[in-house]
């Protein structure tokens, strides 16, 4: 790799020289500094800068399928219920009381017709509106009464089955976010009723971007042994080509493995989507950090909840299709769960490499990393620098030197 002592190095000890602290002598758009990954200054401006303006999918509509059921989360450190009211129709509040700022719901999930507030009863309808105050005559003084306490409402969106909510009233619409990102799955998304089969979360040591990254770029596919016996011996697998779109997303072409090359696998032919080829895999992602990963036989949904700068709670849903028979299912989940699963195969490798990565950041090693590959192909880096693009112009920061700027905006 051409290195340079070209540009501005960065702040470093005097006692110390390191060649990873040395700008490489490539264009700034093919490379990141490190400290985009470990600085707080920086965590802090996007959560304010992405995480407060875009649209984030928060669960599908199967996990809110009835009216009256709920499911909560957190986006930005605002903690979020998403429910379907009494008339079916879908609605976001924040899960905070308007009383005393208490979070009202702690289950992950369920089924309710009111919402309590543990710490002085005050009681919230489906709709949002406050119910019950109870002594409520205190407030006579000032006029204040239920009609002036209803939750908090958020925007919320459903498209092909995906339900997003975005924190920013003044935010463009989710058709306008989205564009054509998501054309290649909604032969998945509107040819059958899908419902989530598995769920699981995990919470990571490390940057939320270290883990997107592993979505964007092919090149680590020779980290997985499934991926270089089943995918990447495949004839065309290097004839395709990554589809940058508006807003940082991304797409890429088709591809069919042959997943009996792994010993012990099936073929998963028999109850492929329809919409795809059998044992077709297709592969989406969406800014800032939602990956769909349809293989065949399942649809895997990332979504990520950063914690800090160094640490991330990552949700995974596998979704199926409802209805099935149930020997169908069992194929389904087992096909799910030999790559994807909290113990198949991809994703603790997955786990591994991006936990390393976080280990090996800090400010005293400082470094880059590089996204400078170049060959029109499965193996480009150009979905992650385009992906950069979308997140300076956000942020306002240059990913190549952050802190030049960071401060400023503080």
């Amino acid at each position: 790799m051409p290195m340079s002592m070209s540009g501005n190095k960065l702040n470093t000890s005097p006692q110390r020289e390191v060649m990873l602290n040395v700008v490489p002598d490539i264009p700034r758009t093919h490379f990141v500094d490190h400290r985009i990954y470990t600085d707080p200054s920086i965590f802090k401006i996007e959560t304010e800068t992405i995480f407060t303006k875009v649209w984030k999918f928060v669960c599908h509509v199967s996990e809110v399928e009835n009216p009256l059921d709920f499911r909560t989360t957190e986006v930005a450190g605002v903690p979020l219920i998403i429910l379907r009211n009494e008339e079916g129709g879908l609605k976001c509040f924040l899960n905070v009381c308007s009383h005393r700022g208490v979070k009202f719901e702690q289950r992950p999930s369920g089924s309710a017709k009111a919402f309590v507030c543990p710490f002085h009863n005050w009681t919230y309808d489906t709709k949002g509106e406050c119910i019950n105050i109870p002594r409520s005559e205190a407030y006579d003084w000032c006029s204040l009464g239920k009609k002036d306490m209803s939750l908090r409402e958020v925007r919320i969106e459903e498209a092909h089955g995906l339900v997003f909510i975005n924190l920013d009233d003044k935010a463009e619409s989710l058709v306008e976010f989205l564009g054509p990102a998501l054309e290649e799955l909604l032969p998945v998304l509107n040819g059958q009723e899908l419902e989530v089969i598995s769920y699981n979360e995990q919470v990571l040591d490390t940057n939320w971007k270290n883990w997107q990254e592993t979505n964007h770029e092919l090149y680590h596919e020779y980290l997985h042994v499934v991926n270089r016996r089943t995918g990447l011996i495949q004839e065309g697998y290097y004839d395709r080509r990554w589809h940058p779109h508006l807003n940082g997303h991304a797409s890429i072409d088709p591809i069919t493995p042959d997943y009996t090359k792994m010993p012990g696998w099936g073929a998963r032919a028999d109850i492929s989507f329809e919409g795809l080829t059998p044992a077709e895999f297709r592969h989406v992602t969406l800014f800032p950090d939602i990956v769909f990963l349809c293989r065949a036989t399942s649809l895997r949904i990332d979504v990520q909840v950063p914690i800090s700068a160094d640490k991330t709670l990552i949700q995974f849903r596998g979704l199926g299709v409802k209805g099935e028979p149930e020997e169908d299912r069992i194929q389904r989940v087992r096909d799910y769960n030999e790559f994807w699963g909290p113990f198949g195969r991809n994703l603790p490798e997955d786990m591994v490499a991006s936990v390393r990565q976080a280990q090996a950041m800090s400010d005293t090693v400082g470094g880059y990393t590089l996204f400078a590959r170049e060959n029109d192909g499965p193996m480009d880096d150009i979905p992650v620098r385009e992906w950069y693009v979308h997140w300076g112009h956000l942020t306002g920061l240059d990913p190549a030197n952050p802190l030049s700027q960071s401060k400023s905006r503080l």
